[in-house]
């Protein structure tokens, strides 16, 4: 496959992984509505960078990738789960913690450094997305390098695109909501973290 061909896969790829509205998605509307635009781009931009590593394993592995994971499908899936439920009850509780202390003051905001690696880790222990690009770069003659990269490269690309655009208008349209309607997107995100989390499970 030429690079072209290959850029233009990953393009397709990136935005069709990316722009499935889960749990991760709700994350970060959540995160763009209560901390802004700059917090929601860096939150963004940590999703972007998993896809865009986990597009280059798959594209150097190729099916090889694929058939390592359906080898340790459950392991993957328990310890993510597992993971994936500590982070939502971490940050149930971060919220009673806040709550409490607004009553006390303004809380100060958190910065986009640690938005940025508290998503690149959600992203990172999510086995689906790696197995989504897997299944793709193993579907494609990826037989070059250059393609492999250009694949890579697409998928990054289409990812922080999407990633950019939502994230960017959630936090400007956080300047129009609620408190109120801003704690309930906060707990319903996680709550939708813990039902990933149990949906990984079974």
């Amino acid at each position: 496959m030429d690079p072209t061909a290959a850029l233009i896969a990953g393009l397709a790829a990136g935005l069709a992984v990316a722009m499935q509205f889960g749990a991760v998605s709700l994350l970060l509307v959540e995160t763009a509505v209560a901390g802004g635009p700059r917090a929601g781009i860096a939150a963004g931009m940590g999703v972007a960078t998993v896809d865009l590593l986990f597009a280059a394993a798959a594209a150097a592995a190729g099916a090889t990738a694929g058939a390592v994971l359906a080898a340790h499908d459950t392991e993957i899936r328990l310890v993510a789960a597992a993971t994936l439920a500590g982070i939502a009850v971490h940050g149930l509780i971060g919220l009673r913690r806040t709550s409490t202390d607004a009553s006390s003051g303004p809380v100060p905001d958190e910065d986009p450094r640690a938005h940025y690696a508290r998503f690149f880790a959600i992203t990172l222990l999510n086995p689906l997305t790696i197995a989504s690009f897997a299944a793709v770069a193993a579907s494609l003659p990826l037989g070059n390098p250059s393609a492999a990269i250009a694949f890579a490269a697409g998928v990054g690309a289409a990812s922080a695109g999407w990633h950019l655009a939502l994230t960017a208008a959630a936090g400007h349209a956080g300047r129009w909501i609620t408190p109120r309607i801003q704690r309930g997107l906060a707990v319903g995100g996680r709550v939708a973290v813990l039902l990933l989390a149990a949906h990984l499970a079974a």
